[in-house]
């Protein structure tokens, strides 16, 4: 006797792990007094792999700096990554999940660790503002060139 054939499950999430890939902390002007709020910029990239058949890392590439009077305060850089279990999406779905929904549940860990990081290297915390990683993908989409690999910037 058989048994009848399970409905295909829906798609399926999960994480597996999230760690620090990556970080770097200068400070090359150390004796430099903060006077007032330095100039700061970020940068966000994410970045996607495939180590196994329904596992994929999701990168999320954050470099900020500050600056005072023209000279650097700080550099930070900081690759935070997680690993995703990913089950029965679609093509479409599965590129959304990478692109958005894997950066969105990793950026609150990575904004606490950048602000951590900072405060500890005696600059006051760096918090950086909530992200909208629907809107970085749909831009990157718009302005890519028929690539395969819409890695947001």
């Amino acid at each position: 006797m058989t048994q009848p054939a399970e409905k295909q499950a829906g798609p399926v999430m999960g994480i597996l792990a999230q760690y620090i890939k990556d970080l770097s902390f200068e400070v090359p002007n150390a004796r430099q007094n903060v006077e007032k709020a330095p100039d700061i910029e970020v940068n966000m990239h994410v970045r996607t792999d495939r180590p196994g058949e329904d596992k994929h890392t999701v990168f999320l590439d954050i470099r900020a700096s500050a600056k005072q009077k023209g000279e650097p305060l700080f550099l930070l850089e900081l690759t935070y990554a997680g690993l995703f279990l990913l089950q029965n999406f679609s093509q479409k779905d599965l590129a959304l999940a990478l692109y958005v929904e894997g950066p969105r549940l990793l950026f609150p860990f990575a904004r606490s660790f950048l602000a951590h990081v900072t405060a500890e290297g005696g600059f006051p915390p760096l918090y950086l503002a909530p992200v909208n990683f629907l809107e970085m993908y749909e831009k990157n989409l718009s302005s890519a060139d028929k690539s395969s690999d819409p890695s947001l910037n």
